[in-house]
């Protein structure tokens, strides 16, 4: 566990990477941004290569015996202590057509457990942050979940029907068809309104570590809880697939009625 001095040098410094990964966010947004495409035929911009780029240079300045775990560029000491996990724009589809919904994810993990996370929306200019022994704030107010018990007065983000959630859709459907209402699509800004009070449920299949590392820190310092579709905590070595909500009450029967097995 870190002291309290650590971590408040670490969330500093979290706000120094969010607000220089803001400034390019801004200068790109809803300008023509050059393009290419992964193979897996995901976009990946200008924004996303120059957003990462600046984050690691920061961090290997201020901390080079820490790793770096980036979307765009290869691992950097990722078996370090502390390793940082940078998902440049989350979202980069949102980003192209214009949306606000995206946002700029970063955790730092501590022994492969996640004790910081950052949410930063920089058009909106909402940044959330939350971390161990901290708590969870939104442009420096602090939040809280929505306690609500009863699943079927719940209301879900959900993903479902693209490319990464073929083969898992009838498992998100379960929990779809038991809650009072769904929005469709998962954007990392869901996560905020969700530690925010907003949303009851987070759903989703196929995230990468870029795309969750830094929710844990968020969701469960605002008292709500994120797991995998086992009801495990997130850490380095979870599994592609996400649940998140805001009374952790609710979180045995969205498992039960998961029901999940890897296939």
């Amino acid at each position: 566990m870190l002291s309290t001095k650590q971590t408040q040098e670490y969330i500093q410094f979290a706000h120094e990477i969010s607000d220089a990964v803001g400034e390019v966010h801004r200068k790109y947004f809803r300008k023509p941004v050059s393009t290419e495409y992964k193979d897996d035929s995901s976009p990946v911009t200008q924004a996303d290569q120059e957003s990462e780029a600046l984050a690691r240079e920061l961090i290997m300045k201020r901390y080079p015996s820490h790793g770096i775990l980036g979307e765009e560029y290869p691992a950097h000491q990722a078996d370090a202590e502390f390793l940082w996990v940078i998902d440049p724009v989350d979202g980069t589809k949102y980003f192209m057509s214009g949306h606000p919904t995206f946002a700029l994810l970063l955790g730092l993990a501590y022994q492969g457990e996640f004790i910081l996370g950052v949410i930063d929306q920089a058009i909106s200019r909402e940044r959330w942050i939350g971390a161990d022994n901290y708590g969870s704030y939104l442009n420096g107010n602090a939040v809280t979940t929505r306690k609500c018990s009863q699943l079927n007065k719940a209301i879900l983000a959900r993903a479902g029907f693209e490319w990464h959630t073929e083969g898992r859709d009838h498992y998100i459907d379960k929990v779809w068809k038991a809650t009072h209402w769904s929005q469709w699509g998962v954007a990392p800004y869901d996560y905020g309104l969700l530690a925010s009070g907003h949303i009851d449920v987070v759903m989703t299949a196929g995230p990468l570590i870029h795309d969750f590392a830094a929710l844990g820190p968020i969701i469960n310092n605002a008292g709500g809880l994120i797991t995998d579709w086992h009801g495990q905590r997130l850490n380095v070595n979870s599994p592609n697939h996400v649940v998140a909500v805001g009374n952790p009450a609710l979180m045995p029967e969205i498992i039960r009625l998961i029901n999940f097995s890897e296939e």
